[in-house]
């Protein structure tokens, strides 16, 4: 006997055959499918899909417990609370709605969307008219996270809208009387904003979000307005235009323009930033203009063999760039450079290189003549690569400059041009159980210089030649003992280098030469100098005696002098022709890095200078310590005694979202703190607060430290807001003001 649960299933089999198999309509036979534990027409021939029900179309599904379809009218009803995934895969929540068989055009009841980057959408009512979607008393947010206020639950920030249109073409989001609430305190309203949509993955133009800024001073009160907008004008160009209204307070208006320019080029990329500060509104005021600042930079692969770069920092007046954008690393060069670069590679064979530089420079410290400011114009460098003949490896190189300037200076010329040819050749040999290395460098040289001060104040013009060849030997004989402790590797070494005696002369204005370090490795350099302007006239002895493996280094040298006037030597700190004694320690091995360093006059017997670094990771977070020791005699470039203490701390994530650093320069002779940072950063899925305070003391005992406090806060897709200085004493009282910035949304968890 069959029973009546059979029949039961039988006929939604049938039922589930026929949707499959005939169409819905003559329009929709292979699109609209409909899944649920029982499916029926009605008396108006609806299709009523009852528990469970699917419907699937393309990529699109709803599910609910009812669903119905109307034949007639081409329609998708949900009476009842349901779920829509669009072909994005951003899901929509309702208690009621309905659909065209197209989905095209729609209707959500108390919708929530969750987007498929996490943000959500809150409304009392969604509409869909083809590619625009309208959300009544719609609220934004990206946060998942919640803020519990009394009995109140609600994200850490969100966006309320009268109406939020979203256009699913140009994916920009449009908001009518806009309110922005952290943690649910109002922060500001526009009655009109625009901005990019969180679904939105191309570049769009458009405004960008306002900042308007409120400053409080006694009784005064002023307002800053900015309001950028964004150009896409290509595929691959941009430009941000940023205007600032700076008015009341009681004082002139001011503006400041900000041009943001950014093109992709073929084989490389252009950048351009403009910054203009203008007064058109102020009161008996001709000049509109004041200052402005332009840096552009400019990188190009030419074709497979040249290429080209070109970088500019130009400013009307001396640390405007440092008071408009003072985390710029030009706010702290001693000067602006304005360079074009021409670098050739495989020229004449696979390893050769070319460089052509023009360079000017603008002085960027109060300090500073820019008439004294040199110009290069051009200088060229080129290096053949290697060559092998039989067994000796040799390489040239070709220079020259010409460099001047608008006066002298007590150390350079006004005027100078360099030709020079340098000849570098090496050869090994293995005997002996040693590695024998002889090698040399023989520079021919040509000057013409004009106007240098020299000895007893004349004045000096003239040319000069000269032909200085260095060479030098070294062995090396690395062994392991029978009994292999930690497996060291031992490996004394000894190195003999001549050269002439003859001292540099003044004549020769130095533009290019410089005493970079004393160190172990520099010691056995033929020309420990860089450049070559000055030569080291040295004849020398280096024995150096190394002992490592794997975690482990460690090194003692030391050289003996036999010139009387060697110039390096001299430089260096260096008194008697045998030279301090250099000592080096480095341990690595998983999280603990450690690093010492000593230079040790052995005549006078102390440390000249001394300096150790260490590096421990654990898991509280990254340790950085540092000491310098340094006494005055180190370096005739050094003119006090140095002992300092460099300390740095990075926690790792606290509570996922919380990180803390810490930073600081003790200067042990003086016993303070001569400057240190506190840092807390606060970043999850949607907001971010960074805190930081630092200091800064002076030498000058007359000077009070300078401090700096700020707060930033950052909201993912709509950008950050820094404060100025809030660390100011009663009697420095200023405005507080927010600047907009930009943020980078992969920060937030």
């Amino acid at each position: 006997m069959i029973s009546n649960q059979f029949i039961k299933n039988s006929i939604t089999f049938l039922l589930f055959f026929f949707i499959f198999i005939f169409p819905v309509n003559s329009q929709n036979a292979k699109e609209i499918l409909i899944y649920a534990d029982e499916i029926y027409y009605d008396k108006d021939k609806n299709l009523i899909g009852k528990g469970k029900a699917k419907l699937l179309y393309e990529n699109q599904i709803i599910i609910s417990n009812l669903i119905i379809y109307n034949k007639n009218t081409n329609k998708v009803i949900i009476p009842t609370n349901f779920q829509y995934k669009d072909k994005k895969n951003n899901l929509f929540y309702g208690t009621e709605g309905s659909f065209d068989s197209s989905f095209t055009n729609g209707f959500i009841k108390d919708v929530k969307i969750l987007l498929n980057d996490g943000s959500r959408i809150v409304g009392t009512k969604f509409e869909r008219e083809e590619n625009i979607d309208i959300i009544s008393k719609g609220v934004y947010t990206p946060c998942s996270s919640r803020i519990n206020i009394g009995n109140f639950i609600c994200p850490i920030w969100q966006l309320e809208g009268e109406k939020i249109l979203h256009d699913n073409l140009s994916l920009l989001l449009y908001q009518k009387h806009s309110k922005m609430r952290v943690f649910n305190t109002p922060v500001f309203y526009l009655p009109y904003l625009v901005s990019p949509s969180p679904l939105r993955k191309k570049r769009k133009s458009g405004f960008l979000n306002p900042s308007i800024n409120f400053n409080f001073f006694d009784t005064k009160v002023s307002q800053s307005t900015s309001l950028p907008y964004y150009f896409n004008i290509a595929e691959d160009k941009e430009l941000t235009f940023t205007p600032t209204i700076n008015y009341g307070g009681g004082v002139d208006s001011s503006q400041r323009f900000k041009f943001d320019y950014n093109q992709l080029i073929s084989g490389g990329s252009m950048s351009s930033n403009l910054t203009v500060d203008s007064k058109f509104e102020a009161q008996n005021y001709n000049k509109w203009f004041t200052n402005a600042s332009l840096v552009t930079a400019y990188n190009k692969i030419i074709n497979t063999k040249f290429s080209m770069n070109f970088s500019s920092a130009l400013e009307t007046s001396k640390n405007y760039i440092q008071t408009t954008n003072p985390n710029n690393d030009l706010s702290y060069t001693s000067s602006l450079a304005t360079k074009i670069n021409f670098n050739g590679y495989n020229l004449r064979k696979i390893d050769d290189k070319l460089l052509i530089n023009f360079t000017t420079y603008q002085t960027n410290q109060n300090n500073d003549d820019n008439s004294s400011i040199p110009t290069v114009l051009p200088y060229i460098d080129y290096n053949s690569g290697n060559f092998r003949f039989k067994s000796l490896n040799y390489k040239n190189q070709y220079q020259f400059y010409n460099i001047f300037r608008d006066k002298k200076t007590s150390a350079n010329a006004k005027e100078q041009q360099k030709l020079s040819h340098n000849l570098y050749f090496s050869k090994k040999y293995v005997d002996f159980n040693s590695n024998i290395i002889f090698e040399g460098q023989l520079y021919n040289q040509f000057f013409n210089t004009i106007k240098k001060d020299v000895e007893g104040n004349k004045l000096y013009s003239g040319n000069n030649f000269r032909t200085f060849p260095i060479i030098g030997t070294r062995i090396e004989t690395p062994f392991k003992l029978k009994t292999n402790f930690l497996d060291l590797t031992y490996k004394p070494s000894i190195s003999l280098i001549l050269s002439p005696g003859k001292s540099n002369s003044e004549k020769i204005s130095n533009e290019d030469s410089a005493l970079n370090s004393y160190t172990a490795n520099n010691e056995i350099t033929l020309n420990r100098y860089t450049g070559n302007d000055r030569l080291d006239n040295s004849k020398r002895l280096v024995s150096s005696f190394t002992i490592n493996n794997e975690n482990l280094s460690t090194n003692l040298s030391q050289s003996y002098e036999f010139t009387n006037n060697s110039n390096f030597h001299k430089d260096a700190g260096n008194k008697d022709k045998l030279a301090d004694l250099l000592g080096s320690l480095k341990y690595y091995k998983n999280s603990n890095n450690f690093e010492y360093n000593f230079r040790y006059d052995h005549a006078k017997k102390y440390l000249k200078q001394q300096n150790f670094n260490l590096q421990h990771v654990n898991n509280f977070g990254t340790i950085e310590f540092s000491y310098l020791d340094q006494k005055a005699e180190t370096d005739n470039a050094i003119n006090e005694d140095l002992e300092t203490i460099n300390y740095k701390y990075l926690s790792k994530k606290i509570n996922k979202y919380s990180q803390i650093s810490l930073n600081g320069l003790y200067n042990l002779k003086k016993s303070n703190n001569t400057e240190y940072g506190l840092n807390y950063s606060y970043f999850d899925e949607c907001f971010g607060v960074n805190i930081d305070f630092n200091r800064k003391s002076y030498t000058e005992d007359d000077l009070k430290p300078q401090d700096t406090l700020s707060i930033m806060f950052s909201f993912k897709y709509i950008g950050s807001y820094k404060s100025s200085n809030l660390a100011v004493s009663e009697n420095d009282k200023q405005d507080i003001r927010w600047e907009s910035k930009s943020v980078e949304n992969e920060k937030f968890n």
